[in-house]
């Protein structure tokens, strides 16, 4: 093999190893946001069941305050960074402080049930 021929390839080399690297560490990131979001859309969708159940004997829904009351907790790494209810809507954003994901929705009197709920999702800060 020639000499500069040597070069290259170490080169060749080098330059597989840091796409590998790169590509393995964007795939742990888009992985961990995946997961991120399933957990927070789970902590939405806990906050809508007990939001009905308050609805049903109170005729209103919950107050943040009165759903901790009730024993609704949230997983140390989330965050409520909004939240409203009046008589006939509901407002909650969820941060995942791990992520930076951001999930919020809104429920209303008629929902068709938790299945059918869709939070949207964004990055802190956008």
């Amino acid at each position: 093999m020639r000499p500069g021929g040597s070069i290259v390839l170490k080169l060749v080399i080098v330059l597989l190893a840091v796409v590998g690297v790169a590509t393995t560490s964007n795939f742990s990131g888009t992985a961990r946001r995946t997961q991120s979001q399933t957990e927070v859309i789970g902590t939405i969708k806990a906050f809508h069941e007990r939001q009905s159940i308050f609805r049903l004997t109170n005729q209103r829904f919950a107050t943040w305050r009165e759903l901790e009351v009730r024993g609704m907790r949230l997983p140390p790494h989330q965050e409520i960074v909004k939240v409203n209810a009046t008589s006939s809507h509901w407002f909650v954003a969820v941060l995942d402080h791990e992520t930076g994901l951001i999930c919020e929705t809104t429920g209303e009197l008629f929902d068709a049930g938790v299945a059918d709920l869709r939070p949207s999702c964004r990055e802190q800060g956008d």
